[in-house]
């Protein structure tokens, strides 16, 4: 099982020292991969747990790229509508191109209404149809040859030309827990990249996947990804709960979930987290995409965060891949 980061990218985290210091530690201790999460305006009546301070993700994944050889780096995830696809897959492609194919594009339909209409989005309503015509715009981009177009209800152009393409084939993983977003990325993805399940559900997940595209003949490479809750490694066995609060897992993602006599999942010793990643492996996980700190978080700050990194990579990360 390959392991990434999810870099936080806001509030305290904002700050270029502490970026560089995070991209570059993220890659000396051996991980595989570096995340970066997706908002760019705050509407007043937001949930009080995202904060309102965010650097942007495609050009924090860029300028990781350029700081380093080997790490690779994704978006978890990108809010499809809130951007031109031509655009997208212009950025994406150049940044997969001069990194030598070391970009993911991970994207999802979005879940802050608000931050819709501040933005002049095609409708929140919309959202879904709107990601997977724009996924298919991003892959006739990447993927076919000679003058394009296509008529949409979203977008519309005729005999264009889009060079260069990806050096490689770049990845692109799409997010979302509901059975519609499990067929979406069975037939428009590369991957799949859901939010906080249970191996249970994952197992569920992933082969109702494999059942999909099975039935559509679809054979090019697919990574079974996951974007994982929070992680903590405690110096010993205790209850310990998040700063996030339960209210999250109603608005965009399923519930914290526990064991271990009410013990969150992913917090607490090396060796209790070590078991709860190998749980997700055997669920059908091939990438997990890990967090330590979330927005508001008032018990990890940099230091910490740059702690608990050292303490995972050495209890923890050689026993996953």
């Amino acid at each position: 099982m390959r392991i990434g980061i999810v870099i936080p990218s806001f509030d305290r985290y904002a700050d270029p020292e502490v970026f560089r210091r995070l991209v570059l530690q993220v890659e000396a201790l051996g991980f595989d991969s570096a995340w970066f999460g997706d908002h760019i305006v705050f509407p007043a009546d937001r949930p009080d747990y995202i904060g309102s301070s965010w650097l942007d993700a495609m050009a924090c994944a860029s300028v990781g790229l350029g700081m380093t050889t080997r790490l690779k780096f994704g978006t978890d995830v990108l809010v499809a509508p809130y951007r031109n696809p031509i655009m997208l897959a212009k950025m994406a492609a150049t940044a997969s191109l001069l990194s030598g194919g070391r970009f993911m594009l991970g994207l999802g339909i979005g879940w802050l209404e608000g931050e819709f209409a501040a933005l002049g989005s095609p409708p929140f309503a919309n959202r879904a149809d709107v990601t997977e015509e724009y996924l298919r715009v991003i892959r006739q981009m990447f993927e076919e040859q000679g003058d394009l177009s296509h008529a949409g209800r979203w977008i519309n152009y005729d005999q264009i030309a889009f060079e260069p393409k990806p050096a490689q084939p770049l990845p692109i993983l799409v997010g979302g827990n509901h059975p519609k977003a499990l067929r979406r990325a069975a037939l428009l993805g590369d991957g799949w990249h859901p939010l906080f399940l249970a191996p249970v559900d994952y197992t569920r997940g992933r082969a109702e996947i494999e059942r999909i595209r099975q039935e559509a003949g679809i054979t090019r490479p697919f990574t079974f990804s996951m974007s994982g809750s929070e992680v903590r490694i405690l110096p010993e066995a205790k209850v310990l709960l998040p700063a996030r609060s339960a209210a999250l897992g109603t608005s965009y993602a399923p519930a914290v979930e526990t064991g271990d006599g009410g013990r969150q999942k992913y917090i607490g010793t090396a060796d209790q987290v070590r078991e709860d990643c190998l749980a997700l492996g055997e669920g059908g996980v091939e990438q997990l995409v890990i967090r330590f700190a979330v927005p508001l978080d008032p018990l990890i700050g940099p230091d910490e965060h740059f702690e608990q990194l050292r303490l995972f990579a050495a209890g923890v990360l050689p026993h996953l891949s």
